[in-house]
Formats: structure tokens, sequence, C-alpha cells
């Protein structure tokens, strides 16, 4: 893979370092990377270590020298035939708009911090194909901000290299040592003025303190010039101001306790100094088990907490210079915490990665896939999710298109070409063109909701025959089907389609009995699975976002709405105020379906804190899902991202005709309670038993995800043998991501 990463100046910063590390796992793991940037003392390190650097100054205060930079970046691609351009700043981002297209590459954009905004800076801003945040708080901010989907922004934290920043061989002894380290700009120098300020209490309480720091920008005299009167006060060299410091490792290695933020503070970590997180944008304390994830969701920038003032940092230096074992456990903490989910090769890992999900290859088939995709239902986005990974992973020489209730928003969500479910025209265009339509997932071919569902699906099925396009049905629940004539319907249907993958046996069951060919039928699963889940820190950063205590036992609930859900939906309340409140719990509901799951929470369990979530994307869903300690949901999709996210759970079927709620309980070992069973008493017992048997539980979910993911891929991957593609999926990317 050839890569051209795109920054302004590689000087010292937390950004620039990034970038670093990043070109140099990316070459070990053996792609291609040229740097164009302003210079720089970063640049000229790359540069002697074999990294090809082109330096061109971006200009901010001339904007038509950019028009001849975006020339030379052309050219450049043309010539050079790039695989992937990386912008790392905004403005090499801008001049990316449109070359991706002409030069035949895709386009990446980091976000390394918030940018000034405006109405006209929101509209020239670029992001890619896809976009990677360094933290969740950025992840929010550029979708909020600048209206981007949140399927295409991926969260990959920084990553320190921690053989080069690592502990010093001996325990720290001798003196204590505070050192600060950053630019010491205005926007970034609060820690260091700070600092100064309690700089002669500390030294009167400890006289063998040293206090470094360390950094250069506009504030640097100020800073140096308060240090000078401190030392001269005490007759001692006790505050020093080194300017820019080249021997970092050198410099975390001596001291015992560090104050910043961002990147320095993660190296730090590394190191294993003991960190107080105090910045320009907030004050997270001393970081610690208790607020690392809170810290990690603003890439340790403790940006939403409250801000910095001389008595917290007074107070948090205090308590580590006091109790020298709370400092070397904080010190072991913060080292295994950068070792074990902030290490560089994990970073260089996921992007790369994140570079082969960004590059798409020339077509070579083209699949309509069919369903009820963009109508406001997670678990049907979740499927077309599921779909695109598992094709890409098979086969990413396959064009997919989508049909879709919201053809535009979810053509820039998911990255394919989608095209209006309801417009006959633009239907019959891509079936023309079509190598196969698949019929995709979800319970399409039932009239339990309405005879139109059957009638559409049934129409797209029988439209592609008549066109002379083959079909076929892939991770499908049939049924429930009312009356012989819907059967021969479907069943004369499906005995023309080449393919048909079922999600479950009673499917299975049910086709085989109203006459289709048992032949045509195959066993997969809901394609849903397949859909990439969600960090821990997703559901993090939606429950602060929503001012939820993130340590708290939750306990998920995904009701239904409808026609004759209000009774069991009045029974799983009640249930779930009785579990609640003897196990200090606090039930939280995520939304499913924005129109049909409008149900309110009641009164008694507002008053123990529930909350109800109105989610972005499916992976949301299954994120807030992950953090409960068990789950009660009337929706299959949510039992399915339960299962998936190893969380024990107990399902209800909104309506006993409707089998796929027990079917997927049955196949995942999840719990299952009918309504012939169904009480307060029964469904009390049922979910403390799930929380008392988690731990036997969990594997057992764990086993049989794996064995239904395979089947979903093992679905995925005949279709595209079938097709004759897949063969060649740049295999060697792929393991060394």
């Amino acid at each position: 893979m050839k890569i051209l990463m795109l920054t302004d100046r590689m000087d010292a910063g937390g950004a620039e370092t990034h970038i670093a590390q990043l070109i140099r796992g990316l070459r070990r793991m053996g792609a291609e990377v040229w740097l164009l940037c302003g210079g720089g003392s970063v640049a000229d390190r790359l540069e002697t270590e074999g990294v090809r650097v082109l330096r061109e100054a971006l200009p901010t205060h001339f904007p038509w020298a950019l028009f001849r930079i975006r020339r030379r970046i052309l050219e450049l691609v043309r010539n050079e035939r790039f695989d992937l351009l990386h912008a790392h700043a905004r403005i090499p981002a801008f001049l990316l708009r449109g070359i991706a297209k002409r030069g035949g590459c895709a386009v990446a954009v980091s976000v390394h911090a918030r940018f000034r905004n405006g109405p006209i800076l929101s509209r020239l801003c670029y992001w890619g194909e896809r976009t990677i945040a360094v933290s969740e708080d950025l992840r929010d901010y550029v979708c909020e901000q600048y209206r981007l989907p949140a399927e295409r922004v991926r969260v990959i934290p920084n990553g320190i290299d921690c053989s080069r920043f690592s502990p010093p061989d001996k325990p720290r002894e001798g003196d204590v040592r505070i050192l600060f380290a950053s630019r010491l700009d205005a926007d970034c120098s609060r820690g260091a003025e700070l600092l100064c300020a309690i700089a002669p209490s500390l030294l009167r309480r400890y006289p063998a303190l040293t206090i470094e720091i360390a950094g250069g920008g506009s504030e640097y005299e100020v800073i140096r010039a308060r240090a000078e009167e401190i030392n001269a006060a005490l007759c001692r060299t006790a505050v020093e101001v080194r300017g820019w410091e080249a021997d970092m490792p050198s410099r975390l290695r001596a001291a015992h306790i560090f104050v910043g933020v961002s990147r320095a503070a993660m190296e730090a970590c590394a190191c294993g100094c003991a960190v107080v997180l105090c910045g320009n944008q907030g004050f997270g304390g001393v970081l610690c088990e208790e607020n690392a994830d809170r810290a990690a969701l603003s890439n340790f920038c403790a940006r939403g907490e409250d801000l910095p003032s001389r008595a917290n940092l007074e107070e948090a230096l205090t308590a580590l210079l006091e109790d020298p074992v709370q400092r070397r456990a904080a010190g072991l903490f913060c080292r295994s915490l950068m070792l074990s989910r902030f290490s560089a090769d994990r970073m260089c890992r996921e992007t790369y990665a994140f570079y082969h999900r960004c590059i798409r290859p020339r077509a070579r088939s083209r699949v309509v896939v069919g369903g009820y995709f963009g109508c406001g239902n997670a678990g049907d986005d979740a499927i077309l999710l599921g779909m695109l990974e598992g094709f890409h992973a098979a086969a990413p020489e396959v064009e997919v298109i989508a049909l879709s209730g919201a053809w535009r928003r979810d053509s820039r969500r998911f990255g394919v070409r989608c095209i209006s479910r309801k417009n006959p025209i633009a239907i019959l265009t891509a079936l023309s063109r079509a190598d196969l339509f698949i019929c995709g997932g979800g319970s399409l071919l039932q009239d339990l909701t309405s005879a139109r569902s059957l009638f559409y699906y049934l129409g797209l099925l029988r439209l592609g025959n008549l066109m002379g396009v083959p079909t076929a049905i892939c991770g499908a629940g049939i049924g429930p089907l009312s009356g012989k004539s819907a059967c021969k319907r479907v069943a004369r249907v499906l005995n023309r389609t080449y393919y048909v993958g079922l999600r479950d046996r009673d499917s299975m069951r049910l086709l085989s009995s109203i006459g289709v060919d048992a032949g045509r039928l195959h066993l997969g699963a809901d394609a849903g699975l397949l859909m990439p889940l969600p960090p821990r820190s997703r559901a993090l950063a939606i429950l602060r976002s929503h001012g939820m205590p993130p340590a708290k036992g939750y306990l998920g609930v995904v009701l239904r709405g409808g026609r004759g859900t209000a009774l069991t939906g009045r029974i799983v309340c009640a249930a779930v105020r009785v579990v609640c409140l003897r196990h200090r719990m606090i039930p939280i509901f995520p939304v499913f379906d924005r129109r049909s799951d409008s149900v309110e929470i009641p009164g008694d369990l507002a008053e123990l804190g529930a909350h109800r979530f109105v989610l972005r994307e499916p992976a949301d869903a299954a994120a807030l899902l992950g953090v409960c300690r068990a789950a009660v949901v009337m929706r299959l999709h949510a039992l399915v991202f339960a299962a998936a996210m190893k969380i024990p759970a107990v399902g209800i079927p909104a309506d006993p005709r409707d089998a796929k709620i027990a079917s997927f309980a049955r196949e995942a070992g999840q719990e299952l309670l009918l309504e012939e069973e169904l009480s307060v008493g029964a469904l009390v017992d049922r979910l403390e038993a799930c929380m008392l048997s988690r731990s036997s539980v969990v594997p057992l979910l764990e086993e049989s995800c794996a064995e239904l993911r395979h089947r979903a891929q093992k679905e995925i991957a005949g279709i595209c043998e079938w097709l004759g593609v897949g063969e060649e999926h740049h295999e060697k990317g792929l393991s060394q991501a």
C-alpha cells in the first residue's frame, strides 16, 4: 500500500508525534509512506530514517497560493499512484476535495483537536470518504458541528511506543521531581501558570521538591520570568524552565509526577509517572482506575471536566507528595493502562485495517440489496451494515447498491450508492445493470404487520426474474404467513430464486412445509451479527453526554410499541422496577425504532434515574446494551446485540405468532419468556437468574455468536463465489492488520 500523509509543520507537538509514530508503524507493516508538510524538526528526523518528505508550506493568509499547492498534489497523485491520501489538518484536507475521484485514490482525514468553527469554515471543511477521531468526544464534536454521519467516523485512540517511553531501569529515588510538558501558547499553558502560582506554597512544605517546565511558545518568556522570581526568593533553582526538550523519554524517566494533558500525559503514563491531568480545557485530577475510562473519552485532555484552579491542582499534588505508596501505585497503573489499551502497535494495526476499508477496488460485480433499510429501524440498518462488512471481507470488488427509505442520507452514512426503495424507475435502472438481486435479511416475507410488505418484496423478486437478474435471499426470517394464498405465492417465487439463505431452522421448516425446494434452502444467520462491535468507550461517551454516572449498574430495557404490546410493556416495567430496587441498578431504554417505539417511561422508573436513548446508529444501541448487567428485550435485534456483546438477556416476543425472538434465543442460548408464562414474578426471577449466572453464560454466548457469525459470513462468501469474485482479497494487508 502506498500512502501520502499531509499536514502542516512537523515541529514538536502531540499531533506531530502521533503522525511520526504512525508513519514508522506503517512502514514496519510493509506500507510505503510519503509525507507532505511544511517542514520542521520531526520531519527532518523522519527523513533521516528513510521517509520521503516533501516540504510545502501551507499559507493560511494567501488563499490563492493554495491552488498552486493543490495542482502540485494532484500531479503528485497521478504520477506516483498513491492508494490513499491521509490528511491530519484542516487545510490539507480542504486541498484534497475532489482529488480522490480525479486521482483514483481514497482519502481519509484525522481529527486531533477541535477546530475554530463558523458558517463558512464548516462548509469549507472536507472529511474524506471516512474520518478518524482520536477520542470519543472529538467524534461527537465533528458529527454534531459538521453533520458527519456517525457511521463514517471511526475512533482510533493515540498510541504510545511503550518500548521507547518506558520506566527507568531502577526505581526512582532521591528528591521528588514534578514535570510539566506542553506547548506554552495561550491556549495550552494554563497548567504551567498554575504550577508557578502554587510553587511557593509547595516548595515551603517540601524543600527538596523540584519543578520542571518543558516547552516553548508565546507564553514562554512570561513563565520563565515568573520562575526566576520564585528561584530568587528561595535562593535556589527550584523551578526550571527548559524550553523544547529533544529527549523527552529521559526527562520523563527522571520525573516522579507529571502535570499536563493529551499525548504528553500518555507518554508520562508509559514512563510510569503518576499523572495529574490539568490543562486549559479541564482538570481531571490524579489519573487512576476510577477515572481512566472517563479521561480516555477526551484523549486525556480533561475536556468536559471542571476548569483547573490553584486549589484543585495543589490538592492533587499534595496527595501524591504526602503518600509515596499512592504515587508509585498510580505510576504502575498508568504504565499498565498504556500497555493494555494505548500501545502504538494497536494504533497502527487499527489504522492499517481502516485504510483497507477506505480503499475500493474496481468493481467487478454489482449487487442490488433490498430490505427495510433507512426507515428508522436500528435492526434493519444493522443488517445492511453487516452485509456491507461481509461483502468487504469476502470480496471488496463487489459493488453493493442498497434500496433505502432515506437514500440521500444513507449514501453518506454507509458509503455506498443508495436508491429510493419507492422509486420504480431507479429500481429498474439498478436491476438492469446488476449481476444479482438480494432480498437482504430481516422478516421481509411476512404478512403479520401488513400484506403490503409481502406484496412489495415478492414483487421485487418477481421483477428481478422478469429482467433476467438472478435473485437470492440472505439471512432472512420467514413468516408468519396467514392463509394458503400467501404461502403459495411465497413458494412460487422462492422456487425461482437460486439461493434462499435463512437465519433460523423454524423458517426452513416453514418453507419446506409449503413446498419450497429443499435444495435451495441454506441455513445462515442474521447479518446484523457481522456489524462491527463498538468499543466500551462508545457507551461511556453516550452515558456521559446524557449526564449518567459511568460506574453504576445498568439494566437494559428495550420495549416495542404497536398494537397489543401495552400490557406486556406494563409487566416489563413493573418487573424492572423490582429488580432495580433490589440490586440498586438504573434502567436504560435504548430506542430501536423512533416511529413505533415511542413508549414513555413510567414515573416510578424515572425516579430511579431511568433514561430513554434515541441513538444515532445501530452500534450505539449495541454499545449501551454492552455496559448492562442484564437486559430484557422485546425486539429481535436487541437480543442479537445483547448476545454479540456477551450480555445475558430475556427475550419476550411482542406477538405469539412471531417466532423470530424464540428462534434466536434458542440458537444463541438466551433466556425466553413466552406470553403464556409472562408475569412480573416470572420476569423478576429470570432477570435475577441471568445476573447470577452471568459468569457461566458469557462463554456460551461467545461460542454461539462465533458460530452464528461464521454461518453469516459463509453465506455471503458463497454468494461471492457464485459471482466469481473474492479470490484475491489483498491477503497480505489483512494478515498484517
